[in-house]
């Protein structure tokens, strides 16, 4: 009986032990799996999204003036979206859309700032699109299209015009030039040094003009992103406006390349800063693209099974499906509990999947040595 009671004391902390270890476990990892949901979403919600679109319109009515606006800003918005993430030679293959069709891919519009009168309507928007809408229309015509965003860096631009060099303070045609650019709707999020002391006691103009990165990675820490983006330049004026010679240097790719460009006419400096930036971004862009474009030329089938307490959840992960480009002929190959098993084919990599998969709501995970189909946890709150 002693004998009994002793055992039945042991498997009971034994007991005890291990549902403490599941708690601590589940608490552990509940705060990372919010977390990276969160990040999954910012990242979908921040690559479809074409910000700071400005409008400015004048009708008869304010009303009028509004909606024209309105049907601007999604047309912009949607040459930048394209811009943004597919190639050159992929946005050839597609039709001219209607305003009705382009309309269709837009998911909501959010109004930054606006301003109203009688007759005018002035407006900073925030245009986003429906990533399914945009990945099937993409995929319809048979154009590739990145799924997630390049790395944030940090931008260092070494200036100099005549005998003044800058890099810290930046003269009025480099400031003018980089206001002008769109550095928000790009692949790579794009970030620029405050200009604390500490920041130009670890950097120099010299150092940025001879791309040395030694002190370049204490300064990118500080803004939390990997790398930085170099570009050095210099201004010299002709008689009909002048030319500017540049080079630039992208720290974790090695991306580098150099150009000059001859400017006329009174903002002959700024405008050549445009065209660098412009060069420069877009070199940059199309780098990136050419790494984070789902590769149609590859893919397979796979096998999942799929948690099914119920016939509505394999119906939600179902619908889910369909909104995932990458996905074709899918069927269930068998129902139960507690798992189903779907059985696909998808086009690109299983990396490329995994995120579309994220981005329709849904994640790919092992069960054993099976993979694991589920819906991403809250899913439905948002």
């Amino acid at each position: 009986m002693k004998d009994l009671m002793r055992k039945q004391l042991i498997y009971k902390k034994i007991s005890d032990l291990l549902l403490g270890f599941v708690f601590l476990f589940v608490t552990l990892i509940a705060p990372v799996g919010a977390a990276a949901q969160a990040q999954s979403i910012d990242s979908l919600d921040l690559l479809f999204t074409i910000r700071h679109i400005k409008v400015d319109e004048r009708a008869s009515k304010a009303s009028q003036a509004r909606r024209t606006a309105l049907a601007k800003a999604e047309q912009q918005a949607y040459f930048k979206l394209l811009s943004k993430i597919t190639q050159a030679e992929g946005r050839a293959k597609l039709p001219i859309l209607s305003r009705a069709e382009q309309q269709a891919l837009v998911s909501g519009i959010e109004v930054v700032e606006e301003h109203s009168s009688s007759r005018r309507y002035t407006a900073t928007l925030n245009v986003r699109f429906e990533p399914a809408s945009v990945s099937q229309f993409l995929a319809r015509y048979g154009v590739p299209h990145v799924l997630s965003t390049g790395r944030g860096i940090l931008v260092l631009h070494a200036h100099k015009d005549g005998l003044s060099e800058y890099l810290w303070q930046p003269n009025i045609a480099t400031i003018q030039a980089r206001d002008t650019v769109d550095w928000l709707n790009r692949i790579r999020q794009y970030v620029f040094p405050r200009g604390e002391m500490r920041e130009r006691f670890a950097v120099t103009y010299r150092e940025i003009n001879a791309f040395d990165a030694r002190g370049i990675k204490d300064i990118a820490s500080l803004y939390k992103v990997p790398s930085a983006l170099m570009i050095s330049s210099i201004w010299d004026e002709t008689d009909s406006g002048g030319r500017l010679r540049y080079q630039f240097l992208s720290s974790d790719g090695g991306l580098k390349a150099s150009a000059v460009i001859d400017q006329t006419g009174p903002a002959a400096q700024k405008n050549a800063l445009i065209q660098m930036y412009e060069n420069v971004l877009e070199k940059i862009d199309t780098a990136w693209r050419d790494q984070l474009l789902v590769d149609t030329g590859s893919g397979g089938d796979m096998e999942v099974l799929v948690p099914t307490t119920n016939l509505q959840v394999l119906t939600d992960i179902k619908k889910r499906l369909d909104d995932v480009t990458l996905v074709q002929g899918y069927k269930i190959l068998s129902v139960g509990l507690p798992f189903s098993k779907v059985a696909f084919h998808y086009t690109g990599r299983e990396d490329q999947l995994r995120l579309a998969l994220r981005y329709s709501g849904l994640t790919l995970g092992m069960y054993g040595d099976q993979r694991l189909l589920k819906q991403r946890i809250a899913e439905n709150e948002h």
